[in-house]
């Protein structure tokens, strides 16, 4: 958790206090000059702190943290929500917040300080959440069959009028506005073949997105458009390795790249995406930029190396997701109990004797991960707009 804040609880109890309006005032004045691991640090304070931050934005930090997954306690009571630790990993902390209990809720996908969770028990339903500001909304199942089949995909914050959620699963994208919600819309793809593993969503902007599916076919969807616009490309190539089966498309720069991973991430391969060419995906030998790449199903993200406590450019993190990848801990412990680390690090120019992948745990906490559970790239934010309820 956070260091000592005796002096900023005097503060925040203080602004609280109905007779001390002149102090309240300087309050909510100083509050926009704070950073926003001072704001975390107020909230965790006083309820009534928050009070005199919410209208400001704040910069959140530019290297997410790790939603750890959720431990198991026997024996404890059936109860609503649970203390989740989100890891900031630069700086060594730990943040705790109150989201869904995962008996009742299972996280799917993250985006732009938000969590996107799918109700485990009917009556389906999807509920974004951010457990910074407690904001959340919830829209209903958009499909007719509840297989657990798919994925999803923020555009950007929900709050943003221009925000998409996208839900891809065989054959079907449907989509609405959060902000605005006025049903489903959806869009049909017939090639489309969802793979837990093998096809992936990303977006270049609120209302541009790309598919990936399991035979390296492209779809590109603009939302705005009326009516939408659906693009379709065989993009299928020769493969480096036939062990190169995990898929991840993730956004750099305003590029967007495809990355192949063997199941235990021990070796990549990097493609750039040219929509204009004859053969779109262009293989890249190295990583040009100052970026690091964060990787995980649907959460996956680039972040400059400068924010990630000495990485180099061209590291790659992948969240460890033990629902899409199996069987990736024996190497670690020597059988099949509980995995042992939260993530994963290697390189984009790893070479064939660079195939050690480094596996990390949280300074103080060991890994119980379960076969319902995994963890996520998290992009702590705040909404200006305290209306998004």
């Amino acid at each position: 958790m956070v260091g000592p804040i005796a002096p900023r609880r005097r503060t925040a109890m203080a602004a609280r206090n109905p007779a001390n309006p002149r102090l309240r005032d300087i309050f909510a004045l100083l509050a926009r000059f704070l950073s926003f691991a001072d704001y975390l640090k107020l909230r965790l304070v006083d309820h009534a702190s928050r009070l005199y931050c919410r209208r400001v934005g704040r910069t959140p930090p530019p290297f997410p943290w790790l939603m750890l997954p959720q431990r198991e306690s026997p024996g404890a009571p059936s109860t609503a929500t649970v203390r989740r630790i989100f890891y900031d990993i630069p700086g060594g902390r730990s943040y705790r917040y109150e989201i869904p209990d995962k008996r009742f809720y299972r996280c799917v996908a993250t985006g732009h300080g938000w969590l996107v969770m799918v109700s485990v028990h009917p009556p389906r339903r999807i509920l974004m959440l951010n457990p910074i500001t407690d904001q959340g909304k919830v829209v209903p199942w958009p499909f007719d069959n509840i297989n657990g089949c798919f994925h999803a995909h923020l555009t950007s914050s929900p709050g943003d009028r221009g925000c998409f959620l996208v839900m891809v699963t065989d054959k079907l994208i449907a989509y609405c506005r959060p902000a605005i919600y006025q049903g489903w819309y959806a869009l049909r793809a017939p090639g489309f073949r969802y793979h837990e593993a093998s096809s992936d969503v990303v977006s270049l902007s609120s209302s541009l997105v790309f598919l990936v599916d399991q035979r390296r076919k492209l779809w590109r969807v603009e939302l705005a458009e009326q009516p939408p616009q659906v693009e379709c490309r065989d993009t299928a190539f020769a493969l480096p390795s036939e062990e190169l089966r995990r898929y991840y498309l993730v956004e750099s720069l305003g590029h967007i790249h495809l990355v192949l991973s063997e199941d235990r991430h021990k070796r990549i391969a990097l493609y750039k995406l040219d929509w204009a060419a004859a053969s779109m995906w262009a293989p890249m030998d190295g990583w040009c930029g100052d970026r690091v790449l964060l990787l995980g199903r649907g959460c996956s993200a680039a972040v400059p190396a400068s924010s990630a406590a000495g990485r180099a450019p061209g590291t790659v993190l992948f969240a460890r997701q033990p629902m899409s990848i199996r069987d990736m801990d024996r190497s670690v412990r020597g059988d099949s109990r509980g995995q042992a680390w939260f993530w994963s690090e290697t390189r984009v120019d790893a070479g064939p004797d660079d195939l050690l992948v480094l596996k990390k745990t949280v300074p103080h906490q060991q890994g119980e991960f379960t076969n319902a559970d995994d963890s996520f790239w998290f992009f702590p934010a705040i909404d200006p707009d305290e209306n998004a309820r």
